[in-house]
Parts: C-alpha cells; sequence; structure tokens
C-alpha cells in the first residue's frame, strides 16, 4: 500500500483537523467535566464496557485470545481473564483521555489514532469493527455517569469516538503509512 491515501469517514481536505472544531465550545466543556467524573475508576468503567461489548458483539472475542480463551471448537470462552480485560479497557480509556485532553492541539494525538490504527490491523481488526464499540462505551457513560449523561453528553461524546475511529481507520487504511509524515503525505494525496 506505501504513503496511498485510502477513503476515511474525514473528507481529505480535513484530514489534519482539530478534534476542538469538531465540537462546539459548550461540548468541549461537557465532555471535559464529564471526564473528571469518570477518570478516578477507569477501571470499573472499562470493564463495564467491555463486558458489554463482548455480550453484544460475541463475534468479537476472537480478536481477543489473550483476554478470551476459546474452547477447542472455538466456540465457546472457557475463561475470560478479568485482569488482562482491565489492563486492555484502562489502556482504551486513557486513550479517550488522551483525546479529551488535546482538544486544543490534537496534531500528535492524530499521529498517535493513526499509529494505533495501523497495530489493530496486525491484530485482524477491520475499520468496519471499530463503530461497534460505540454503543458499549455509551453504556458505560450511561452506568458510570449517570444522571450527568444527558443527551448533549452523549452527543459530544459520540463526536469525539467518530474521531478517534476516523484517524484508526486512516492508519487501517494505511498500515505503511509514516505516522511522522502524515500531514505532508495527505498534501500529496
Amino acid at each position: 500500500m506505501g504513503n496511498k491515501i485510502v477513503s476515511s469517514d474525514l473528507d481529505l481536505s480535513r484530514r489534519n483537523e482539530q478534534l476542538n472544531t469538531c465540537l462546539t465550545p459548550e461540548q468541549i466543556k461537557l465532555v471535559q467535566s464529564s471526564w473528571k467524573l469518570i477518570s478516578s475508576d477507569l477501571p470499573r468503567l472499562g470493564l463495564i464496557i467491555f463486558i458489554r461489548f463482548f455480550e453484544t458483539e460475541p463475534s468479537m472475542k476472537s480478536l481477543f485470545p489473550k483476554i478470551v480463551q476459546m474452547n477447542q471448537d472455538n466456540k465457546l470462552e472457557c475463561n475470560i481473564d478479568r485482569d488482562m480485560l482491565q489492563k486492555h479497557a484502562v489502556t482504551v480509556l486513557e486513550g479517550l483521555g488522551a483525546a479529551v485532553e488535546s482538544l486544543d492541539d490534537s496534531h500528535f494525538l492524530n499521529g498517535v489514532l493513526i499509529a494505533i490504527g495501523q497495530t489493530h490491523v496486525q491484530r485482524e481488526v477491520k475499520p468496519h469493527m471499530l463503530k461497534k464499540l460505540w454503543p458499549s462505551l455509551h453504556y458505560g457513560l450511561q452506568q458510570v455517569l449517570k444522571e450527568h449523561y444527558t443527551k448533549q453528553v452523549s452527543e459530544a461524546w459520540k463526536k469525539v469516538f467518530d474521531y478517534i475511529c476516523a484517524y484508526m481507520k486512516l492508519g487501517m487504511e494505511n498500515p505503511d503509512m509514516d505516522v511522522d509524515n502524515q500531514a505532508d503525505i495527505v498534501r500529496r494525496a
């Protein structure tokens, strides 16, 4: 694939877009204030999200061989390593936190998200699979934020999630892209 840019959820002209341009000032405040409420308990939130994800998307379990041990027929899990699951979930949520903390300057974050997308290709994750996590993230945020999870908060978080997915998808579709030179590559496309 080399440096060929493949279509993504973002227009070519917007590939270097900053996260703060996708959100209104009010949405930025909502995401940041709700992040403050959940950031102290990422392990709990992470387990809620990923257990829900495995319940609602059981076919995705096979993408987590270190976390979900399957039986010999590869049909049912024998065991879910909750410690490994929690560790992975916290890593995912820390990435979400990095997005929240990078609302004013997400150029670095964009490169990180592209690189994460590239590593997910090696794990057989396909771009269309990324969106499958939103319902579980939405559910987890509802469970933890309770009355603080309003329609407006949900909409703001969905925009952050979509932004993250778009840049991960860019990395997945361009696994050989040099992340350090992504802006230059986008300009040439």
